[in-house]
């Protein structure tokens, strides 16, 4: 059983839906190079913006660093000093599941940096207005819930590596991949919980972020107790985000980072559910910056909008 940590909700508490803005990135700083564009172009825009919040989709560093405590304690604080109590960063592959790489000068467990990372991200809840309705998914902090200007929103822990089950290569594989049975069982709950929440309280948009590109696998099978590896680790979240998608008929958004190209996928829903959009966001060895993000769900043909912050490019109109 998945509990909550949250506000109690009613549609009262709800403000009135209009147009708003907020930033996304994920995948950076990768070199020496974005971490100095990191430092001296994006935040310092991110700080003189008037926008409300960030999402940090994953992947603050290169898979070939070492996952050390110093570094992930100082990208840790380079994150959330974008925009100081208001970051929502959910987890990447490279900042947990790849720190065991063989490649890698100094290896660690990657179930000992989800520790960590947990320890360092999400110790305390994050300290938000009331009417944000923030909640935590209990014995998974990383899954966050808020509302905004009467859109919904979620952080969904999923990471490439095919979510953690290829190359686990220093913790023992049956208790990891158990661990991350118990991490999709707990995402979809997760995620229809936060569909019903949005039902409850009539909001007129939802968005979900996570760090996987849920569109790339190398495997057809889904993942089943019975098949925990070589199989589509992504397949049933995809699924269910359609379906709860198509039910909830209103406009929603699935955020990502993990893979280049910086693009928009109107088709991701499919005929079921043609009011499903995908955003690739930036980073990933491209372009260096935040994505400002536009809601405005009375616009029926363009819910969603975006450009990025400091160099206004929009992002490619198809995956």
């Amino acid at each position: 059983m998945f509990l909550l940590t949250a506000a109690t909700t009613t549609a009262e508490e709800v403000r009135t839906a209009e147009p708003f803005s907020f930033l996304a990135n994920s995948d950076m700083p990768y070199s020496s190079k974005e971490d100095y564009i990191l430092k001296q172009r994006t935040k310092p825009a991110i700080k003189s913006s008037t926008l409300p919040f960030v999402i940090f989709m994953g992947d603050f560093k290169n898979s070939a660093l070492p996952c050390t405590a110093a570094l992930l304690t100082e990208r840790r604080n380079q994150i959330m000093a974008l925009h100081p109590g208001r970051v929502f960063y959910t987890p990447g592959d490279n900042d947990w599941t790849d720190c065991d790489r063989t490649e890698i000068i100094q290896r660690f467990s990657e179930l000992d940096r989800l520790d960590l990372l947990r320890h360092l991200f999400y110790d305390a809840p994050m300290s938000l207005p009331p009417e944000w309705l923030y909640a935590r998914q209990a014995l998974f902090p990383e899954n966050m819930r808020w509302v905004y200007k009467n859109t919904l929103f979620a952080t969904v822990h999923l990471v490439s590596t095919n979510n953690g089950r290829e190359e686990i290569l220093l913790s023992d594989v049956d208790l990891t991949l158990t661990l991350t049975d118990a991490r999709d069982r707990a995402n979809y709950v997760w995620l229809s919980q936060a569909f019903i929440e949005a039902e409850k309280i009539g909001v007129n948009a939802v968005v979900i972020a996570t760090q996987a590109d849920v569109t790339h696998s190398k495997y057809k099978p889904r993942c089943t107790e019975e098949r925990r590896q070589e199989c589509d680790a992504f397949a049933g979240f995809s699924l269910h985000l359609r379906f709860l998608s198509a039910k909830f008929k209103k406009p929603v958004l699935l955020m990502h980072g993990d893979t280049y190209p910086y693009c928009l996928d109107r088709g991701f829903g499919g005929a079921a559910a043609p009011n499903l959009w995908r955003f690739n966001s930036t980073g990933d060895y491209g372009l260096i910056d935040a994505a400002v993000v536009s809601v405005d769900p009375s616009n029926i043909s363009a819910p969603f909008d975006f450009t990025s912050l400091t160099e206004n490019r929009p992002p490619a109109p198809s995956c």
